[in-house]
């Protein structure tokens, strides 16, 4: 190591140069890194509910110009039709669950609000507005319920949920994050498990309306680019019961949502089937059913912009990685080129074939090392200053660790192929041919 440090000081003038390189390049890569981390991260967190084998299920009424339109329905008896052919779903062969629910499905375009009051402040997460199949349909799975006599039972069955929810009109579902170190810090609360069973303020701390917490789950994600800790994550639900869904007057405002047993999901053949029975048992009075799609369609449509953009980002970090590798390779070949002839003299003074090649390959990781430190020392500040992305996930001593780790690993790698393939060439010439040439 001494002999390494003490070669690197005496061609200082080269090497100075060649650290510079290697900081920027350093640097630049462990900015990317750091993005492709966060973002893989992202991507490989629990969803918090299952899609596989659900459907969604559209409907509308018929206008007055069309054929079978009845004058005489009202909005109201137009819910009620919606809730008859619900049920008419329930019994198809092939149904585990039907739920309606109100802007609450997974990849929905649009959302509402829930807010309740939790000592004088005011918490505000994404409202789940469902009937209580919901739970099992996606699988959204518990932390813990409060049973009818008032015990605190911890366990994940979503039918667990769905019973807390539906044993009273005023009780919510929230997610385990509702409150948090993370999201409201103020007020204290490690998670939502200590607000089970408790009363709280529906719509703010003021409001004269409460919610009985009867059921604690895990969160619900927006999307595969959002956390559990941003929008959509954190969730109150509360029952949608059939006396709402007929004042909301209109199919359209509802999504009907059902999940097949894996025999009967036979994908497309199962949509055209449940098309072509429409007209004869899923039409009733103003009411059909419009239109049938798998979630995955929905997670496609809804997260297109953001996969286009990613896509984008990782063809740009394909790029530079393909300059930079390209860079690296390129400087150190040439560099081992450059130095056949010490090769040949280290070998004709005894030193093995391997001993050189394991000294080529030390020297370019050690000036890797020492170029590195100062890289790290700027990618630091750039992190603590938050021009990183600290939305998805926080800055911490995890994150900056395992991306400096990465950036060295890779960069070594680059070190490494580009001294292999010259000084294997270099070693492969006699010494006295090598000498001669120079």
């Amino acid at each position: 190591m001494n002999d390494l440090l003490r070669q690197i000081r005496n061609e200082w003038r080269a090497n100075l140069w060649l650290g510079v390189e290697l900081l920027v390049v350093f640097a630049v890569l462990w900015y990317l890194v750091d993005w492709s981390y966060v973002t893989l991260r992202t991507w490989l967190q629990p969803m918090g509910f299952d899609t596989e084998h659900c459907y969604n299920l559209s409907f509308n009424r018929l206008t007055p110009q069309a054929d079978g339109y009845r004058a005489d329905d009202d909005t109201e008896a137009d819910m009620k039709n919606l809730l008859e052919i619900v049920e008419r779903l329930r019994h198809r062969p092939g149904v585990e669950y039907v739920a309606v629910s109100q802007n609450s499905i997974p990849y929905n375009d649009g959302s509402n609000g829930l807010t309740l009051g939790v000592d004088s402040t005011n918490v505000t997460v994404m409202q789940r507005w469902v009937q209580p199949d919901f739970f099992p349909l996606f699988r959204v799975q518990g932390v813990a319920v409060q049973t009818e006599d008032g015990r605190t039972v911890q366990t994940t069955r979503p039918d667990s949920l769905a019973t807390a929810m539906h044993r009273r009109g005023n009780h919510v579902i929230l997610s385990h994050n509702f409150v948090s170190a993370v999201r409201t810090p103020s007020l204290g609360y490690a998670d939502a498990l200590s607000m089970l069973g408790k009363d709280y303020p529906y719509g703010g701390y003021t409001s004269d309306d409460y919610l009985h917490v009867a059921g604690i789950c895990e969160p619900m994600r927006w999307s595969h680019f959002s956390t559990t800790e941003q929008w959509g994550g954190p969730l109150a639900a509360i029952e949608l019961r059939d006396s709402h869904i007929c004042q909301l007057g209109n199919p359209l405002y509802v999504q009907v949502s059902l999940r097949l047993t894996p025999d009967a999901d036979t994908g497309t053949r199962f949509m055209d089937e449940l098309m072509a029975d429409a007209d004869r048992l899923y039409t009733l009075g103003n009411v059909f059913l419009l239109d049938v799609q798998p979630f995955s369609s929905l997670q496609e449509t809804m997260e297109m912009d953001d996969v286009n953009e990613a896509r984008t980002q990782l063809c740009v970090i394909g790029f530079l990685l393909l300059n930079i590798f390209l860079g690296v390779i390129g400087t150190f070949w040439f560099r081992t080129q450059h130095r056949r002839s010490e090769i040949a003299l280290r070998m004709s003074f005894g030193s093995t074939r391997r001993g050189v090649f394991r000294r080529l390959i030390a020297e370019g990781l050690l000036l890797l090392t020492l170029a590195a430190v100062p890289a790290v020392f700027i990618a630091f500040n750039v992190g603590m200053a938050e021009l990183v992305d600290v939305e998805r996930m926080s800055f911490g001593g995890g994150r900056f660790a395992m991306t400096v780790l990465v950036s060295w690993l890779l960069m070594a790698l680059m070190i490494v192929l580009g001294i292999w393939y010259p000084a294997r060439r270099a070693m492969l010439v006699q010494p006295a041919e090598a000498l001669h040439d120079e």
